[in-house]
């Protein structure tokens, strides 16, 4: 295969498990108590939002047409970046700039998919059992309250 066509190929496969994961965190009828949680307005249309569940913390820097997302047992810093860019056609487009969670590209992944956001994952080091509980907040907490996240322009 040529380049171009084998990261075709992976992208295809990538979002073939986002779509997956998404219709597994969706699927379940349980909610999680997720805290209301505390929003700060900055200069230019940032804002900061942060909220706790099940003894995870949960912090959002909204901009304009992305977001950063902290989530770690302990109030944020930066361990793991991850970030993916939503691409039109296409699947969503990740990488792991720093650090060894494998878990948050493909969750940057599933998130700007969802948001057509560009996504940027920090994150702590979280127990394997610890990831999908840690995605179903996340998804939960956009479904109920997507302008933590989410720019309209």
């Amino acid at each position: 295969m040529l380049g171009g066509e084998q990261v075709v190929e992976e992208n295809r496969g990538a979002a073939e498990e986002v779509n997956q994961s998404q219709a597994v965190i969706q699927d379940e009828n349980s909610e999680v108590q997720v805290d209301e949680g505390s929003t700060v307005e900055g200069k230019g249309g940032v804002r900061h939002g942060a909220f706790t569940a099940m003894g995870l913390h949960f912090s959002v820097i909204k901009m304009v047409q992305s977001f950063i997302l902290w989530v770690g047992h302990e109030e944020a810093s930066m361990n793991t970046i991850s970030t993916a860019l939503s691409l039109p056609s296409r699947p969503p487009s990740s990488s792991r700039i720093l650090g060894t969670q494998e878990w948050t590209t493909l969750l940057a992944q599933k998130l700007a998919g969802k948001t057509k956001h560009q996504v940027f994952i920090f994150a702590d080091e979280l127990e394997p059992d610890e990831v999908p509980m840690c995605e179903k907040i996340i998804f939960q907490k956009l479904n109920q309250s997507p302008a933590l996240f989410l720019t309209t322009s």
